[in-house]
């Protein structure tokens, strides 16, 4: 059920993001000069900057995946063909109802 795919989809979307804070974490001083650095004058990189370049590069692929994938919807197909099963029995009482109609002579008008 959809219950089932949304809570199994926040499990994991939580344990990922659980096991995102150690990695980042050991990737905080990529990149940042050490304060022995005579190169820490000239310009300061600050810590996270590597991971934060890394969620960048992240979310732009999960959004490019996301934005071009091609599955099938199950639950829009099926409400398609309910739709359809509604619209073809309305037709044929609609064309059932005209055949009586026309048989008993309602709204017939004879020809002068």
């Amino acid at each position: 059920s959809e219950n089932t795919v949304l809570v199994i989809q926040q499990l994991f979307s939580n344990l990922l993001s659980a096991a995102f804070i150690p990695i980042f974490k050991a990737l905080r001083n990529v990149g940042t000069a050490s304060d022995e650095s005579e190169t820490k004058g000239m310009f300061e990189v600050p810590q996270y900057t590597f991971s934060f370049y890394m969620l960048i590069i992240i979310h732009a692929l999960s959004t490019c995946y996301f934005a071009t994938f091609n599955g099938t919807y199950l639950r829009h197909e099926a409400e398609l063909e309910k739709k359809a099963k509604k619209e073809e029995e309305k037709e044929k009482l609609l064309s059932d109802l005209h055949k009586k109609h026309e048989a008993a002579g309602y709204g017939a008008v004879e020809p002068n």
